[in-house]
Formats: structure tokens, C-alpha cells, sequence
């Protein structure tokens, strides 16, 4: 029997550590925000005029865009394509930082919650190093 090529990609990213970390990343981003704001969903954190949930929804969102892009850039073909989610997703890595430095100033009591998801951003970091030089080797 013929195994699609597509489920096959799909099955393969989701075993690859990068993958399993962006996953780790929004789960805490979102325990995190959850203990800052409370259980208020996305949408409302967005239509807040409240500075710290714009930052908790900016948080949530750009920690939920990790895994897509590395599962586009595992599965296209395109190196352009491959190229861009890489920089995307280091752009959006140095954001979540950012996001952790924003929440942390107006949350003081917070700040070992959000060094606990700066670390786990590094160890991203580290990872996502390693993946994207690997996808390049591939092509």
C-alpha cells in the first residue's frame, strides 16, 4: 500500500524536538498569561485597552505561530520559501522575548514564570540553530 507523501511530512514534523519545543512554548505562554490575566480569552485580551493584555495576546499568538512555521518550512519544497519561516520564526522568537521583558515590568510577582519561558526560548534558540542548518544541508 502507498503511504501519502503528505501524511507522511506531517507525521515526521511532529517528532522533531524544534517542533516539540515551539509546542512547549505556547502551552507555558499561555499558563503564563492565564496566571497574569486571568482565564480571558484571546479576543478579549485583544479588544483590552490594558497595555499588559495586549502584551499577553501578542505573547499567545506569537508563541502559537512557531510550530506552523516550522512545519511549512520542513515540508515545502521551495528554499525560498524554507527561508523565509526560518527568519520568520527568528523574528518572532526575539519578539516573545520581548513580549517577557514588557509583561515582566508590569508584573513584578511574575518574573520566575517568565524566566522559566526565556529559558525555554533559548533552549528554542539552540534548537531551531541546529534544525535550520540541517534544512539547508538538505536541499
Amino acid at each position: 500500500m502507498k503511504k501519502h507523501y503528505s501524511y507522511y511530512k506531517r507525521r515526521h514534523v511532529t517528532k522533531l524536538p524544534v517542533y516539540r519545543k515551539a509546542l512547549q512554548i505556547f502551552k507555558l505562554s499561555r499558563q503564563i498569561v492565564d496566571f497574569l490575566r486571568g482565564d480571558k480569552s484571546v479576543l478579549e485580551l485583544h479588544k483590552s485597552s490594558c497595555s499588559s493584555d495586549q502584551f499577553s495576546e501578542k505573547l499567545i499568538m506569537a508563541s502559537l505561530g512557531l510550530a506552523p512555521k516550522i512545519a511549512m518550512a520542513e515540508s515545502s519544497p521551495d528554499p525560498t520559501v524554507k527561508h523565509a519561516s526560518i527568519s520568520s520564526i527568528e523574528r518572532t522568537t526575539a519578539a516573545i522575548l520581548h513580549y517577557c521583558e514588557k509583561l515582566e515590568s508590569s508584573h513584578k510577582q511574575s518574573s520566575e514564570f517568565l524566566n522559566l519561558l526565556r529559558k525555554e526560548v533559548r533552549k528554542f534558540g539552540h534548537l531551531h540553530d541546529k534544525w535550520a542548518i540541517g534544512l539547508h544541508n538538505k536541499n
